[in-house]
Formats: structure tokens, sequence, C-alpha cells
């Protein structure tokens, strides 16, 4: 007997290919986590066994299932602030702030070439800099020093004949939660904690969108500031339970929608 038993089905294949938002809790809106190149989730049974020895050998005969437990993994291409919360460690969002201030003074001593010296303050002018002596030796942007003025950062790139420190008058400017730059502080969490939604995107097969109510997302491993080709952020978590949604949905809801 050859050829087919039932007829083939060659209409239900899938390749699951999703985009992916996460939803920081206490937030009421979601933000793309951009390209993503990997998205597992690994469901982890805890079961419990009896053996009989009513036979030749000693059987399982029951397993009941009395904890479930959910891992997630994935990577992404792409650096949303969102990733970036999850790591650093820090999920409160808190944005950088500073006064204005206008005339302030700064002097450093026993300056050498190469150095580089810190303003204390961000968003800086600079209005002079000399050394500060009753016949002041003026230093020229660019050919003694450089500055960084959203830092607030000077490197001394040379220094003027008979001068032995640097004094700089400046002013810096007010820095509001209007500028939106973001601040972290590492470690200031164990992991950023919220809604990460799947939306089926693919061409092969049903798409769904699935909605994890409350994954813990941290840093998976080495965390690589010095790289050769494009950063790729791979984060891990858990996936806890949601004690407001029925018990059926605890963990996650899978619907399917149109492709």
């Amino acid at each position: 007997m050859s050829g087919q038993i039932f007829k083939s089905i060659e209409d239900k294949y899938l390749r699951f290919l999703n985009q992916a938002t996460f939803q920081v809790d206490g937030q009421d809106y979601e933000v793309s986590l951009g390209d993503l190149s990997d998205l597992k989730l690994t469901p982890e049974y805890k079961d419990i066994e009896r053996a009989s020895n009513e036979f030749s050998m000693e059987t399982i005969v029951r397993i009941d299932t009395i904890g479930i437990d959910y891992k997630i993994a994935l990577s992404t291409k792409s650096f949303t602030r969102q990733a970036a919360a999850a790591l650093w460690g820090d999920n409160d969002g808190t944005t950088a702030a500073q006064a204005s201030a206008t005339g302030l003074t700064k002097t450093f001593m026993g300056i050498k070439v190469g150095r580089i010296y810190n303003l204390g303050h961000e968003n800086v002018t600079v209005n002079s800099a000399d050394d500060g002596s009753v016949t002041p030796i003026s230093f020229e942007l660019g050919v003694h020093y450089s500055l960084n003025e959203e830092l607030g950062r000077i490197e001394i790139l040379s220094i003027p004949a008979g001068a032995t420190q640097l004094e700089v008058t400046f002013d810096a400017a007010a820095i509001t939660s209007t500028d939106d730059i973001a601040v972290y502080g590492g470690g200031n969490s164990n992991g950023i904690i919220g809604t990460l939604r799947l939306y089926g995107i693919s061409n092969i097969g049903q798409n769904y969108c699935i909605e994890i109510w409350r994954v813990r997302l941290r840093p998976t491993g080495d965390i690589t500031f010095i790289a050769s080709d494009y950063s790729d952020l791979a984060l891990e978590g858990r996936v806890l339970a949601d004690r407001t949604k029925v018990e059926k949905f605890r963990f996650f809801k899978v619907r399917e929608i149109a492709n």
C-alpha cells in the first residue's frame, strides 16, 4: 500500500513572527521593544510521582502537577528606554535636573596636559579661562583646552607659558523634565516588571496576540560596553501570576488575530 491514508494538510503550517511591546507596571501605555532576534517562553512543571510495586518492576502509575513556573528570554537589537531600564536595573523614570546658575568660578591647580577636569555642572557656557593671576594668562579654546558643554568637562590640550593653574568662569543652563534626559541608577531594582505583549505578524499560519501580564526582566550575563559590531541586548525574566485575573489567565492570555 502506498500513498496517503488521510488528506494532507498543507495550509496549517506555522511560523511564529511577532512584534513585542512592554508596559511597565503603573503606566497606562505600552512601548515597542523594537527589533527582536529571539524570544522564548519556557514552562517548568513541578511534578510528584507515585510508583507501584504491584508489577514485576517498580512502575509509575500516577503523576500530579503541583506547580508551574514560566521563564522568558529575549534578545533585542533595538535599545529602547524600556530595554535600558531592564539593563541598568532602574525603572523609576528619573530625568536629569539642574537649576540655572550664572557667574560660576572653578579653579584647577597643578594642571597637566591630557587631564580632564569636571566643572561640576552640565550644559555650560564658558565666559573666560585664564590662570587667575593679577595679570591673567589666557587659555584659548581649541588651543589650550577643549570643552564638552553638555557634560561640563574640560581637557587640557596645552599650557600657555607661565601658567600653573586654570580658573574658569562659566554659566550653567537649567535642565528640566522638558529636556527629557533619562538618568538611571545601576542596580536600583532587581528588574523591571510589566506586561509583555506579542503581536503576530507572520504570513504563514495563524497569528496571535499574547499578553503576558507580569514579567520581570533583567540582563542576561555580562554587559558588554565595547563591541566591534552592533550590540544586542539579552534579557531574561520570570513570569509572575496576576492575582487580578481569573485562574485560567493568571499567567497570560492568547487570542487569535487576523493575518
